[in-house]
């Protein structure tokens, strides 16, 4: 009887190896944006104004139910749960709603301070710097009146180094740019329903925080003591708090 063959061994990566894989994440991340990931091809005539899309960190992928099936995705959840039993779809999604608004939020306000604290670093510096442009061209983008349909866990992955949540966001908003004058300049004024994939990563090793908790301490910006969870704004100042309670952050989103 044919001996079993002995179970791979990891290799062990170095400094270099890591800098070259976080080179290519960069790069992969450029290369995409003239793919129109915020392109909806389930909305004719409707394009976002948002080019910020980023990308899963090096050596992860996005599960999806769309190619893992639901049992793929249950898979998912009970993996996360098995080292994370605190983790909570529900308090999740709920912790998820919050965090939309807030990205979105510091986009339209041309902050993008407010969302720093729950943004991977590309998809972030992709978000300021298109900010930056719109505000140097005195543009600003306006999503009006953005609701908030429904969010479902559409795909979730626990690996070594990664936990991975695709969440499923339906949302509907106007989606268009205005100049210094406040006058159109492209986009659909008439809000429309669309649909994108956030998916958000943490490292393998952190738990979930308790539900619920919220945190007392003083604004960085100004001093003045706020109350905190996920992220929050000054109500003197307009600077982002961050509690760092989430452990969760935003990598990647993609229409559908």
């Amino acid at each position: 009887m044919k001996e079993a063959d002995p179970p791979p061994r990891r290799t062990p990566i170095g400094i270099a190896d890591r800098l070259k894989d976080l080179s290519n994440w960069l790069a992969e991340g450029e290369a995409a944006a003239s793919e129109g990931y915020l392109t909806s091809s389930n909305s004719v005539g409707h394009r976002s104004s948002r080019g910020w899309f980023g990308q899963v960190m090096p050596g992860s992928w996005a599960p999806n139910v769309d190619s893992d099936g639901v049992d793929g995705k249950i898979e998912g959840v009970a993996a996360i749960r098995a080292h994370d039993p605190a983790f909570d779809e529900n308090v999740f999604l709920a912790q998820v709603q919050r965090l939309f608004f807030a990205v979105l939020e510091a986009w339209t306000a041309l902050k993008p301070a407010l969302s720093q604290g729950v943004m991977a670093s590309l998809i972030w510096e992709q978000q300021k710097g298109q900010v930056t442009d719109y505000s140097q061209r005195g543009w600003r983008n306006v999503l009006d009146k953005l609701s908030f349909s429904s969010a479902v866990i559409a795909g979730a992955l626990s690996t070594l180094d990664f936990d991975t949540v695709t969440v499923r966001i339906n949302a509907a908003s106007a989606d268009y740019d205005v100049d210094a004058t406040g006058t159109v300049i492209r986009g659909d004024t008439n809000p429309w329903d669309w649909t994108e994939d956030w998916i958000f990563q943490r490292p393998a090793t952190l738990l979930t925080g308790q539900p619920g908790t919220i945190t007392s301490q003083s604004c960085p910006n100004c001093g003045a003591a706020v109350n905190v969870d996920i992220t929050s704004i000054c109500p003197f100042c307009d600077a982002a708090v961050i509690s760092g309670k989430f452990g969760w952050l935003l990598t990647r989103i993609d229409r559908i």
